[in-house]
This record gives structure tokens, C-alpha cells and sequence, in this order.
């Protein structure tokens, strides 16, 4: 297997490359992630975590290849959703980040939902009128109302900030997860001021996303 790098993408923890993997027959688009040696760790929480939402019917990058510190994934031609939401774009994405997000929290133990941890927008990819979730090192168990409190406000916070449109789009996504869901969402207040502390110690340096 020859791996061809075609380029490099932003990441703070790995070292992330869209690449081509030549074979013999065929020549396949992938992203090959690279963890450092004290985070390999990680790649077998992701591994682990990608293979359990697949199964649990989540769209997510299916694992082409596992070595001893690399991932290589399917490549996932799209629009990332941090970029949509940038410009300010109020289309049917929204709907189904929300439906993404309900079936996640649907897989349960308990009392508790499977959270996927880091909803930062760049994690999120909409492809073929379907949104695809990216970077799962970071799940766990808790509320479902933690989760969508940072996508909020990473939704609200990232340029431009805090703007009519932002709200609306706010207001629609949780409208669609309690449809989804089935669920009346309460308190929504409270955990987004919860997830606005986390932020200002995330700014600070002392947690890494």
C-alpha cells in the first residue's frame, strides 16, 4: 500500500492528512489521522467509538485502516458545518444536525445519554443532505442538554457572533432535537451558561479542544 499526501488539515492534537492510498488495482481518497506517541491512547478510543455509532446506525467516516498510530479513514466530500454556519445559512443542515444529535443521545445507559464531548462546529460535515459527525476521542455519559449547550454555543459565539441569525438558528436546531427526540428540552438557559464557564476556562488554556 502506498500512502500519497495531498494535503494537510488544521488540527491542535493529531496530525491530520487528506491522502490517496495506491494499490495495485485502484487509487482511494482517505484521511489518515497520526496520533503522537502519548496520545495512540486516543486512537483506540476513537477506533472503538467510530465502530460503535456505525453499528448504532450514526453517520460517521467508516475505518478503511488501523496500524499502531494511525487511523485511515473514508475521505467525506462536504461542507464543513462551522463554514454554514459562518455564512449565515438557515438551510435544511440545521434539521439534520438536530436529528444526528437525537439519535446519539439515544443511545443510552440508564439514566444517562451517549454524549459525543466536543461539539465544535468543525467536527460536524454535511454531505449529500446528510450531516456526518468527525473526532470522537472525547465522548462520554451525561445530559444530552450538555452536548447541544456548547453546539449552541459554539453556533452563537463563532463569527459573526451573537447575531439575530444566530439566535434564530439556535431556536430552530433545539426545536427540531425536541422533535426528534420526542423530549421538551428545559433549563436550556442554565446548561448554555454552564457551557459559556467551560468556554472561559477553555480560553485560558487549562482544557484543550
Amino acid at each position: 500500500m502506498d500512502i500519497e499526501i495531498v494535503e494537510k488539515f488544521s488540527s491542535k492534537r493529531n496530525h491530520v492528512y487528506k491522502v490517496k492510498i495506491h494499490t495495485s488495482s485502484s487509487a482511494v481518497l482517505a484521511v489518515m489521522k497520526k496520533y503522537e506517541k502519548e496520545n495512540t491512547r486516543l486512537l483506540a478510543v476513537e477506533y472503538n467509538n467510530l465502530n460503535m455509532l456505525r453499528r448504532s446506525g450514526l453517520s460517521v467516516p467508516e475505518v478503511i485502516y488501523k496500524d499502531e498510530g494511525s487511523l485511515f479513514l473514508q475521505h467525506i466530500e462536504g461542507i464543513l458545518v462551522n463554514d454554514l454556519a459562518e455564512s449565515l445559512d438557515m438551510g435544511d443542515w440545521i434539521d439534520d444536525l438536530a436529528l444526528w444529535m437525537s439519535k446519539l443521545h439515544q443511545i443510552s445507559a440508564g439514566a444517562f445519554s451517549m454524549l459525543k464531548g466536543d461539539v465544535n462546529l468543525k467536527n460536524f460535515i454535511y454531505s449529500d443532505n446528510k450531516i456526518y459527525g468527525l473526532d470522537f476521542e472525547e465522548m462520554k455519559r451525561g445530559d444530552g442538554r450538555m452536548d447541544l449547550a456548547d453546539l449552541c454555543f459554539f453556533m452563537l459565539t463563532n463569527a459573526p457572533s451573537f447575531t439575530k441569525e444566530k439566535h434564530l438558528m439556535m431556536r430552530k436546531l433545539l426545536k427540531s432535537y425536541e422533535k426528534y427526540s420526542g423530549s421538551q428540552l428545559k433549563d436550556m438557559a442554565g446548561y448554555l451558561l454552564l457551557s459559556k464557564a467551560e468556554a472561559k476556562i477553555r480560553r485560558s488554556g487549562n482544557i484543550t479542544k
